[in-house]
């Protein structure tokens, strides 16, 4: 069975195999949980050891058919310029930047400690601080303050809606209720309920995933 990778992030921590749901009548076939994959700090350091190397991925991940040269107006070979953090096509010298339009865009911080700063606060379930960034870095406070409210911005769900095959299920966050079992009852207001959508054949957003706490599990709250 055909496996595909979650996201579309540099560290990605899991993958999940195809499978069909129904949503009329709620049946699963051919279900294989999604596989954890652990992604270390030693992971991290054998893929990005270093800022050329941090540069080549964003090139493949904002290019991965190629560049589009505009001056030659079609795909060409592109080299790497050793004094810039660009790309000159080989025909006409025009220069790419890849990290342009990017949270990256004219930062003086090397771009391995944004990918090292955008990898601690996307590995870290609970979250971490500006303050903490600045410790692991090395940086001033002022420049992780900058680098956390930017990689929270891009880490941050969009407002764009779901489309294509889209799988939703719904379910009571807040763990354990003693001597409560199954779903809430009438005045029971200690787990919220959270609505769960996952797409699966949009070629953009594979594997994407929307949760948002609702007040209720009625059919007019989740419609």
């Amino acid at each position: 069975m055909k496996k595909q990778v979650l996201g579309n992030y540099p560290f990605t921590v899991g993958t999940y195999s195809d499978y069909n749901y129904y949503m009329g009548d709620r049946q699963y076939h051919n279900h294989i949980e999604p596989k954890a994959v652990r992604y270390t700090i030693r992971d991290f350091e054998a893929q990005f050891p270093d800022d050329a190397t941090c540069l080549e991925w964003l090139r493949q991940y904002l290019y991965p058919n190629g560049v589009h040269c505009n001056t030659c107006e079609r795909v060409t070979r592109h080299h790497r310029v050793a004094s810039r953090p660009s790309y000159s096509c080989d025909s006409c010298g025009h220069h790419v930047h890849p990290t342009a339009g990017t949270i990256f865009h004219k930062s003086t911080t090397p771009l391995r400690l944004w990918f090292y700063a955008i990898y601690l606060m996307s590995s870290t379930r609970c979250g971490i601080s500006a303050k903490h960034l600045e410790r692991e870095l090395g940086v001033t406070y002022k420049t992780a303050w900058r680098m956390f409210k930017q990689i929270r911005t891009m880490l941050a769900d969009d407002d764009a809606k779901v489309g294509g095959n889209v799988e939703v299920d719904e379910m009571y966050f807040g763990g354990v209720r003693k001597g409560k079992h199954g779903r809430l009852m009438t005045g029971d207001h200690d787990k919220p309920p959270v609505l769960g959508m996952v797409e699966r054949n949009t070629p953009e957003r594979k594997g994407r995933v929307v949760a948002r706490v609702v007040g209720d599990t009625k059919s007019k709250t989740l419609a």
